[in-house]
């Protein structure tokens, strides 16, 4: 028989889980920043001493939303590990299918929206957050499991679980975009495919001309951009490259930027006038700062964290506003166009020849450099990143 206590205990249970429940769909709608006690008791239908008295303040409600979230994943896990029912994916044929569809997946949104913007807030302070590290935990034992009778699944799944923290961002954006879908689907065979076996040319062709399908709605205004390499226009696009990199894209407007370059606003609007044209200058000068690093083999694996930020910030930034839409998708174009023969020659092939595969190792390496900062842990540099590619790529991961 049920005791009081436990009757009290599961009730208080059921409403915490009501409470974190609200604060994971607030975010889904208007990210991490547009969270606060009060949204959430808004949504939740309590008060916010209510939730001060359950959970603490806004702090403690992020840490318990954490928890939350490793719970759900888990969940999802045994979940399809039952709807396999014993079916080994490789052998089958079925795990690109699978991997595409746990992107997709629509009961997962509110999940995978709160899992990427956990990650970027742990990944500029990982001490506030150290049980993201346990949320990258769950997403892997679940490929762990599900590769378990596979010849080197722990080394796949951890191959997979990388690429999947770069690509989630991308999927929620763009899943209804039918090329996205099929460069998505080329990423995942390069991503699987046998070290010993090349993309044919066709196939490499045909991928790379997605990319440029998918990316030709922003050529125009990056290109307009890219050509601010001087003057008082040049100058403030480094302030607002600094602001980016230790504040994030949603810390962007012209008085901030006023700010940090001791500008008058008004001039900063006269050179860029929305805030879409910040966005764009400062990411090229982070660009800038990225094309010399990797020239010197001084940079981190590809571009940096604040690359790695960027890329994501602005696929999420997208979500709730379609202006940010053609940049997040250059963004992803430019990782690869930027490292790709420094990777082609770390996995010994010959530059152009495999863009499926560099690409798909690109994005595994951002995932996993993506962890790796939220862990409080600093990605390999360039040159150290291609001679463990030559070496072993396994091991980079």
């Amino acid at each position: 028989m049920t005791s009081q206590a436990d009757r009290n205990a599961a009730r208080t249970a059921e409403g915490n889980a009501a409470i974190l429940d609200a604060a994971r769909a607030v975010i889904a709608q208007r990210g991490l920043a547009g969270m606060s006690l009060r949204t959430v008791a808004e949504h939740a239908g309590v008060s916010v001493g209510s939730i001060s008295y359950r959970i603490g303040d806004r702090a403690a409600l992020v840490t318990a939303i954490v928890d939350r979230e490793i719970e759900i994943v888990a969940a999802f896990a045994q979940d399809w590990l039952a709807r396999l029912d014993g079916i080994a994916p490789v052998a089958a044929g079925i795990l690109p299918d699978l991997i595409c569809e746990w992107l997709d997946l629509g009961e997962r949104r509110t999940s995978a929206i709160v899992g990427c913007e956990l990650a970027l807030l742990a990944s500029r302070d990982p001490q506030s957050l150290p049980k993201v590290a346990a949320l990258f935990d769950a997403g892997e034992t679940f490929w762990r499991d599900l590769l378990a009778t596979t010849p080197g699944g722990a080394i796949t799944a951890r191959r997979i679980a990388s690429y999947c923290i770069d690509e989630q961002p991308f999927s929620l954006l763009l899943s209804a975009n039918a090329d996205y879908r099929l460069l998505r689907q080329s990423t995942v065979r390069g991503l699987l495919r046998d070290d010993a076996e090349l993309a044919n040319k066709d196939w490499s062709n045909w991928h790379m001309l997605l990319v440029e399908r998918l990316a030709a709605p922003a050529a125009a205004a990056l290109d307009k951009a890219a050509s601010i390499t001087e003057g008082a226009k040049a100058m403030i696009a480094e302030h607002i490259a600094d602001v980016v990199i230790a504040q994030g894209v949603g810390a962007l407007s012209h008085r901030v930027i006023a700010e940090a370059s001791t500008t008058a606003a008004s001039s900063i609007a006269h050179h860029y006038p929305t805030q879409r044209d910040i966005l764009f200058a400062g990411v090229e000068a982070i660009y800038r700062r990225m094309r010399a690093n990797i020239e010197a083999a001084g940079g981190t694996v590809p571009g940096g964290g604040e690359v790695i930020r960027l890329t994501h910030e602005s696929a999420l930034t997208a979500i709730w506003n379609p202006a940010f839409l053609p940049f997040a998708i250059d963004m992803r174009r430019r990782r690869a166009e930027n490292v790709h023969i420094q990777i082609a020659e770390g996995l010994g092939i010959p530059p152009h020849s495999d863009r499926p595969r560099v690409q798909a190792i690109v994005m595994a390496l951002m995932g996993n450099g993506l962890r790796m900062l939220a862990a409080g842990e600093t990605p390999l540099p360039a040159a150290e990143a291609v001679k463990t590619l030559l070496k072993n790529r396994t091991h980079v991961f």
